[in-house]
């Protein structure tokens, strides 16, 4: 992804964002916000299995990998 940017946070992720300046794994609001969906809706697609995602401990990611495969 791109630097930080002057107020010491990333650039937010929005749908306009390439795939490829996307972090290797996103929160689900990052996630919601790419595929310019609400976050209970992305939890939703995770839910149901549409949405590939991983545990780590009691986080929820999403691997770009999965963003990747829902857009084709």
């Amino acid at each position: 992804m791109s630097t930080v940017n002057g107020n010491g946070h990333a650039p937010a992720i929005t749908r306009a964002t390439p795939l490829a300046d996307l972090p290797e794994l996103l929160t689900a609001d990052e996630t919601a916000a790419w595929l310019d969906i609400g976050r209970n809706t992305a939890y939703d697609l995770i839910r149901r299995g549409e949405l590939k995602s991983v545990r780590l401990g009691r986080l929820l990611r999403v691997p770009k990998s999965a963003l990747a495969e829902l857009a084709q």
